[in-house]
């Protein structure tokens, strides 16, 4: 009776571990950790065949426990403007939006365009040299005395905040055979000073290429000079000046010459 009833129920035979001997006796049984072991065996790869459709891998593809790896989503990286394709004009516009006002608003239209306009003489020392500026040179033989060129206006602006600074600028050389037209040193001055500039920088180039094209026995530069960015915002004073020198050659060297431009520069 035992024997037609397992035979009838080969399903259940097969978890409960029943299995028959080939003269179909009397089946053998298994132990439970073995039951539990096979059932656990037969859950476990359906599970794995999902995992692995669900992240498109193979079953080889899994690791150990079962899982695939976690796939994260590509980063994207946030694209920046092209500012070649902006016009000026309109980055110009964008900046009185910025400080709260209307690009709009009659008075205002056209100012992006003459900022764009003005740029190229506030700035125009970017296109220049000082071989070009210093091309007209004289033979000097006889005369080796200082040549001093004093109080030479000129405007800049402060690289830091782009706000102006102004004042005067007094430079001196010992001629070496050659002499420049005086206007040359205010064009000269004036080239460095049409860029954004610190005034330290201002007064060593001046002196510099000077020096270079030139080829003096010495030069002397001085400025002084007020700046809106202290003036104007900061500390606000608006009495302070600022007093750079630049002494090259003969003028480093000599105390004579040196203390004699000093004198004649500030007198």
């Amino acid at each position: 009776m035992s024997d037609t009833n397992s035979n009838l129920w080969p399903a259940a035979n097969g978890v409960l571990g029943y299995r028959h001997s080939a003269n179909g006796t009397h089946p053998t049984g298994r132990s439970p950790i073995e039951v539990l072991r096979s059932i656990a065996d037969d859950l476990r790869r359906p599970l794995n065949t999902i995992f692995a459709r669900v992240n498109g891998r193979t079953r080889g593809a899994l690791d150990r426990r079962g899982f695939s790896p976690l796939q994260l989503p590509p980063r994207v990286e946030p694209q920046m403007p092209d500012l070649s394709t902006i016009d000026s004009k309109e980055l110009l516009r964008e900046i009185l939006r910025r400080i709260g006002e209307d690009p709009d608003r009659e008075g205002l239209q056209q100012t992006p365009a003459r900022i764009v306009r003005s740029w190229k003489e506030v700035f125009g020392g970017y296109a220049e040299r000082a071989e070009d500026v210093l091309v007209t040179q004289f033979q000097a033989e006889q005369y080796d005395e200082m040549v001093l060129l004093r109080n030479i206006e000129f405007s800049s602006t402060c690289e830091h905040h782009m706000l102006p600074f102004s004042g005067k600028a007094h430079i001196a050389y010992l001629p070496n055979e050659k002499i420049v037209g005086l206007s040359k040193l205010a064009r000269l001055t004036d080239m460095y000073a049409r860029r954004l500039q610190v005034q330290e920088r201002l007064t060593y180039q001046i002196a510099t290429e000077l020096q270079r094209v030139l080829k003096p026995k010495g030069v002397a530069v001085m400025i002084e000079a007020k700046h809106q960015c202290m003036c104007n915002r900061g500390v606000r004073k608006r009495q302070g000046e600022m007093v750079t020198s630049c002494l090259l050659g003969a003028f480093k060297e000599n105390l004579a010459s040196r203390t004699e431009f000093l004198a004649l520069a500030k007198d």
